[in-house]
């Protein structure tokens, strides 16, 4: 998931900046489309309990990922749990460039932004406001190159720097296999061209996984 294991801490939610950051989750479809999305569905214990999609849209010469987690387990047809988060990632030549997330845990709303200058990635979330170094960007698990612990990694549901221990492997369908454990427990596989093909995790102790959906 995108920020599988973490534990945001509680922060006051500031009404205007939910104002502007709606707008600017709207305005992340530019007309051009750009390489393949993903689509997956969420399992727990073989039952689907939500979707994940990853769109990408390209705005001039940067590439625009919109990132849409959505968890609903119902029993009997009603909805007892959500979690909904929803993310922007701009990337300009494959360099991390901006970050907008809006998260709803169970009607807790949890907001991120964040923003790479020359020498810094500057955030600003649930946690409070964060300076990392100018190589950190966003735990998205479709970014390939960035697995692995060669460079620092944030979580878009906190705007907090990750602690991570990595191994990487082989994956059935061909290509690189990351195993993730500290502050957040996965493993994230891709085929031999490169793209996300799956991904497991721990999430309040129990197992997602991911299926093409």
């Amino acid at each position: 998931m995108t920020d599988a294991a973490a534990a945001p801490r509680p922060w006051p939610l500031i009404r205007r900046r939910a104002a502007l950051l709606l707008p600017a989750l709207a305005a992340a479809r530019p007309a051009a489309a750009a390489e393949g999305d993903y689509a997956f569905r969420v399992l727990r214990r073989g039952d689907a309990i939500g979707t994940h999609q990853v769109r990408f849209a390209t705005r001039g010469i940067q590439r625009v990922a919109t990132s849409e987690l959505l968890i609903r387990p119902a029993v009997m047809g009603i909805v007892v749990y959500r979690y909904e988060h929803i993310y922007e990632e701009v990337t300009e030549a494959g360099r991390f460039v901006s970050v907008t997330s809006r998260l709803n845990r169970n009607g807790r709303i949890m907001e991120v932004r964040g923003h790479a200058t020359a020498d810094a990635v500057l955030l600003d979330g649930t946690a409070g406001p964060a300076r990392l170094p100018p190589d950190a960007a966003p735990l998205s698990w479709w970014e390939m190159r960035r697995l692995g612990g060669h460079r620092p990694l944030f979580g878009t549901t906190t705007g907090r720097a990750f602690t991570l221990r990595w191994q990487a492997g082989r994956a059935a369908a061909g290509g690189p296999e990351f195993t993730c454990m500290g502050d957040v427990e996965a493993q994230v596989a891709f085929d031999a061209n490169g793209r996300w093909v799956g991904l497991s995790a721990r999430e309040d102790g129990n197992e997602i996984v991911y299926a093409p959906g």
